[in-house]
């Protein structure tokens, strides 16, 4: 039976995903299986793909639906007990999967584990910040803090029992989606951190980031979670203050002045708003 089943959904990556392949091909643990999903690309890929000529790869193509329903639909064509992800534009270190499946075998109660990973930017060469963390075993509601969740997806591996029940990446995200299926294992099972880098994370340094949009991912995502638990009204006034003020720091950093200047508003209506209900009550 295979062990582990290795999900990289990609879409007109090819030459990135050249080094994806080959880092998952060039691991220490041999008992795995390799489902490339192609997202309906235009390119190469699946040249690229069948020159590997590992039996290991299966070649899957889709219509272009989107990275949560390339990852689904590999994890519907998974026969492995352990599930992995790798995006088709990062790389896994040679012992990842050897660990991780060792963590799941002797953890029972542990439905995802996960690693650190350092950051490379577009020609490989790592960056002075990475993603550490420090969370293990019952870790919600503690996860919902952007200060303390560092659950990348190529360093994560999931039993596929606990995919079955709790269900896969949700669709009509199209930001956050992989925090919120951690969420959703973390609220049920354990979870376990291996305190080493796995994996490597690529950060397009020439891009800027889309501030307004991440803002607007991490609300649907924190809306999200209270509708699925209510006793996360709590500590939304928390969650929503740290929100504010991480993409400010952000806007800042990025000399996105008008940006800055929306979040800081949308901030102090959100400070008002919470304490006029604090004053009510």
């Amino acid at each position: 039976m295979v062990k582990v089943s290795v999900i990289i959904p990609t879409y007109n990556r090819s030459e990135l995903l050249k080094c994806a392949i080959t880092s998952v091909l060039d691991q220490a643990y041999d008992n795995y299986e390799l489902l490339i999903i192609d997202d309906g690309s235009t390119d190469d890929t699946k040249s690229i793909v069948n020159g590997f000529g590992s039996p290991k790869i299966r070649y899957i193509y889709q219509s272009n639906s989107g990275r949560s329903s390339a990852r689904n639909y590999g994890i519907k064509l998974s026969k492995g007990e352990y599930v992995s992800f790798l995006d088709s534009d990062d790389i896994f270190l040679p012992n990842k999967l050897s660990l991780q499946v060792q963590a799941l075998d002797e953890n029972p109660n542990c439905g995802l584990v996960y690693a650190y990973a350092k950051n490379v930017d577009e020609n490989g060469r790592f960056l002075d910040f990475h993603f550490d963390g420090n969370l293990s075993g019952k870790i919600y509601p503690e996860m919902l803090y952007i200060k303390n969740n560092y659950i990348t997806t190529p360093t994560v591996m999931v039993r596929a029992k606990v995919l079955a029940q709790i269900g896969g990446f949700n669709e009509s995200m199209h930001m956050c989606e992989d925090l919120d299926l951690w969420r959703r294992i973390a609220r049920k099972y354990e979870v376990k951190q291996i305190c080493q880098s796995l994996a490597h994370v690529r950060i397009r340094t020439t891009e800027k980031m889309n501030i307004l949009e991440y803002m607007r991912g991490r609300k649907q995502y924190y809306v999200k979670a209270m509708i699925d638990d209510h006793n996360l009204k709590a500590i939304a006034p928390a969650l929503f203050v740290e929100m504010y003020r991480v993409y400010l720091n952000c806007a800042k950093y990025q000399k996105q002045y008008f940006v800055l200047l929306y979040i800081l508003f949308q901030y102090l209506l959100f400070r008002a708003f919470n304490m006029g209900i604090k004053n009510r009550c």
